[in-house]
């Protein structure tokens, strides 16, 4: 007598059969995201016409900054972001009418770039350089689509590796942190007076940038592009500085790194007394958490699909 089968129970899928189809996965959503911002023209940045409407976009670089050479091998972006036609945070009623991509990329990013390629600042971009792909879209599939590119060309160097391009100013006080986009492209007026980097040296950034160019320019299929990002993701700096604790009767800077802490304010031009730091060599149990590491997680969490806040706009 055959055995009865539970109501309850599955049949297995034959082997030849592949796992159930969700295409509204991230995965698949990447691709095809990509696939339609790459099927879109690069239109020069310096040019780019007034728009409505909101959606995707995309930074390209084509200049000869030696740092950046090897981007020219590839059609990779150097910055993804978004800009939504409602404000989400109120529920807003979306105004398709409004230019809430061209005024992000136009008000915000060629401002940065204009800034970035003043030579008598030290500047080293140049506006006419840059080409950007736009995708309009519904504001639902806005948030998600801009982590499923993340994720599609991870690691995006402005939007991890080198954090500071699309974020908002913060204060002038000298426990303000210069950026290492503001480190690597100085010129900003925002960033003039910061003090170095709290995490890496010029020197360490730029091998970080390298090994993340070499990443991006992986076939999306090559077995090791995951564990090269993970090692990427998970590779700690050993901090140069940090801000008292707050309500720490002695304020001054703590300095970790004394060398590369005084070399780095040099070069960058700032101007730190002895009376602003303290040496704090050993003590590195005291630096406070550096915003921008906590930002790169967040973005590097967003390429992988893990729930994250979206810092990356």
């Amino acid at each position: 007598m055959p055995s009865r089968i539970s109501r309850n129970s599955t049949p297995a899928r034959p082997k030849e059969i592949g796992d159930r189809f969700d295409p509204l996965s991230l995965d698949q959503l990447s691709r095809n995201l990509r696939e339609a911002l790459d099927d879109q023209p690069r239109i020069p940045l310096k040019s780019l016409p007034s728009f409505p409407g909101a959606g995707l976009y995309a930074l390209y670089y084509t200049g000869s900054l030696p740092l950046y050479e090897r981007l020219k091998d590839g059609d990779v972006p150097v910055y993804v972001g978004k800009a939504e036609a409602g404000n989400s945070s109120y529920g807003d009623p979306p105004d398709e009418a409004k230019p809430a991509l061209y005024d992000r990329i136009v008000g915000k990013h060629r401002v940065s770039l204009e800034e970035a390629s003043a030579e008598d600042c030290g500047g080293n971009l140049n506006l006419t350089d840059f080409d950007v792909r736009i995708l309009p879209l519904d504001d639902v599939w806005i948030v998600l689509g801009e982590r499923a590119l993340l994720r599609a060309y991870s690691p995006v160097l402005w939007n991890t590796l080198i954090p500071g391009f699309g974020a908002n100013p913060s204060g002038t006080a000298r426990t303000n942190a210069r950026s290492i986009w503001d480190t690597i492209h100085p010129g900003r007026p925002r960033a003039a007076n910061r003090t170095c980097n709290r995490r890496f040296t010029r020197a360490e950034m730029e091998d970080r940038i390298r090994d993340g160019i070499a990443i991006s320019l992986l076939p999306e299929e090559d077995p090791q592009r995951e564990a090269r990002v993970r090692a990427v993701r998970w590779r700690r700096a050993n901090m140069i500085w940090s801000p008292a604790k707050k309500g720490a009767s002695d304020q001054r800077l703590r300095v970790y790194r004394v060398d590369a802490f005084i070399a780095e304010n040099a070069a960058l031009g700032v101007d730190i007394g002895p009376n602003d730091w303290v040496d704090a060599r050993g003590d590195t149990a005291s630096a406070q958490p550096d915003p921008e590491e906590a930002t790169e997680g967040n973005v590097l969490d967003a390429e992988h699909g893990e729930v994250a806040e979206d810092e990356a706009g």
